[in-house]
């Protein structure tokens, strides 16, 4: 891998190994597990340890790699460009969107009333077995609910499983056609606080994903002009 080099573009070399290591460690990621078939996990942590012009050696959480650099590059000069797009055919192969999200938006203005409404459903849900007759609660539910107490009761347990599905469903979702499509690393409190959400919101939670993602691709597309 060793390149005779000038001192000027070992001093240009050594400020891309420097940029991609501060600010560029998802695209490292990406080098390794579109080109070199790393899982997220293996290739975590990345870092650039050597550089020549025709690869690129990136210590990760699984080891040290190499990644070819395909054509090799002219001279050091030139390793912006290719590296961008690098990382734009590795996104492709990996079925990603370029749109990274790295935030969460919590509910607000009516997302809030249906949080509370679910939310309201699974703690009448969980304190089911303390609705008793003779019971204070019990007295209230038979004076207010429309179908008084054991209507209450019939209405809880019969909404419980289906709600239960549709929700647990939607949480799968949220996962699965947009966590991993825009880069949020599973397992992570960003994962989780996305994964949650749906479970307590429905399609309220798929609503602010979706807005993020939107003010990222308007953002990036107004940094063109």
């Amino acid at each position: 891998m060793a390149d005779p080099v000038t001192s000027q573009e070992a001093a240009i070399k050594t400020r891309v190994v420097t940029h991609m290591n501060k600010d560029h460690a998802p695209e490292l990621e990406l080098y390794l597990r579109a080109f070199n078939g790393l899982s997220a996990r293996a290739a975590a942590k990345p870092q650039i340890i050597d550089m020549s012009l025709d690869a690129m050696t990136i210590k990760s959480a699984s080891g040290t790699h190499t990644v070819t650099i395909s054509p090799p590059l002219p001279n050091y000069g030139a390793s912006r460009v290719k590296l961008v797009e690098m990382a734009q055919t590795a996104l492709s192969k990996l079925g990603l969107s370029d749109i990274k999200i790295d935030q969460y938006a919590p509910p607000a203005g009516f997302d809030c009333v249906v949080f509370f409404g679910i939310t309201l459903y699974f703690v009448c849900a969980a304190t089911l077995s303390l609705v008793q007759p003779g019971t204070v609660i019990w007295d209230l539910l038979d004076s207010f609910f429309p179908f008084g107490a054991l209507g209450y009761r019939w209405l809880v347990k019969a909404i419980f499983v289906p709600v239960l599905v549709i929700h647990i469903t939607e949480s799968w979702w949220m996962a699965n056609t947009r966590l991993i499509k825009h880069r949020v690393a599973t397992g992570s409190k960003l994962w989780w606080l996305w994964t949650v959400s749906p479970f307590f919101e429905g399609l309220m939670a798929f609503r602010r994903f979706d807005g993020l993602v939107e003010k990222e691709k308007k953002r990036k597309e107004s940094a063109k002009h």
